[in-house]
């Protein structure tokens, strides 16, 4: 029976090499496989960020844009004995054109219901224009207790203005 000598030379799986190379290329593997995971994750969280900002710089935008100033005679606020209403201005200085729609109105910090607010834009107007006037009459049942009051008027973006006034009975 004839034996077969075996070479003494360097042998690929003698040595081991070849479990390294398994060992590395399953390690690869996993590392791409780890990678393109965070790069899904990431790419998500980015997107959902620039969505963010965008509607961010959008109401920043709008706010910049719009200034309500009240011009009302903070001594002096008209009262109709007979109609039961008070008469408030405030004049639209910003560049936006406002919907009187979504204008709240707080007294001493109370949130005027809209069916007790009566808003007159000059000629008729849909929209409160920048540099018109707004006629506010508010109907109260009763009269505001004498002494000091504040008024404030918000846009539907936040922007507001505030005035403190004096209600006095002669």
């Amino acid at each position: 029976m004839a034996f077969l000598k075996r070479s003494e030379g360097p042998s690929f799986t003698r040595n081991g090499e070849a479990e390294t190379a398994i060992s590395h290329m399953i390690f690869f593997i996993a590392a791409i496989i780890i990678a393109m995971t965070v790069i899904v994750v990431m790419s998500s969280n980015v997107q959902s960020l620039t969505g963010a900002t965008a509607s961010s710089s959008k109401v920043l935008s709008e706010q910049i844009k719009t200034d309500i100033t009240i011009i009302s005679d903070p001594e002096a606020v008209p009262y109709n004995t007979t109609l039961k209403e008070y008469t408030f201005y405030a004049k639209n200085t910003g560049r936006t054109n406002l919907d009187t729609e979504y204008l709240d109105m707080f007294i001493d910090g109370l949130l005027i219901d809209h069916s007790e607010l009566e808003m007159i834009l000059p000629e008729q107007d849909v929209l409160w224009r920048p540099g018109t006037t707004l006629e506010i009459r508010m109907k109260s049942e009763n009269q505001m207790t004498e002494g000091d009051h504040r008024i404030l008027i918000a846009a539907e973006n936040g922007k507001s203005d505030s005035m403190d006034f004096r209600i006095t009975w002669v």
